[in-house]
């Protein structure tokens, strides 16, 4: 009885190493998993960081050019304001010689 006890004993110490080789085998896998993630989140990380500074140059892009077409605007209005000036100017002028023929300006 001792030796069926012991070639069980024996059998199942084989079925456990087995097991802990497939084990060994299935961690080893999943580390190599892990460490690929690993890499392609550092990837993903470096590409963010990519997209930030490009973003934050097509933001200061559109700044800059806001800014000009703010100062253009300006000038417009500017322009503008000094044109509507000179033809109230002229229509007064001109109201002015139609109601006193006589004076001279």
């Amino acid at each position: 009885m001792s030796q069926i006890i012991e070639v069980n004993i024996a059998d199942v110490l084989l079925r456990l190493e087995a097991k802990m080789d497939k084990l060994e085998n299935k961690i080893e896998k999943l580390e190599d998993k892990i460490d690929h993630l690993a890499n392609e989140v550092n990837e993903v990380k470096i590409n963010v960081a990519k997209l930030d500074e490009k973003l934050n140059s097509v933001k200061s892009d559109v700044k800059t050019n806001f800014d000009g077409l703010d100062k253009r605007l300006v000038n417009i209005e500017f322009v503008a304001r000094s044109i509507a000036g000179g033809i109230i100017i002229a229509l007064l002028l001109a109201l002015t010689r139609y109601l006193f023929p006589n004076v001279t300006l």
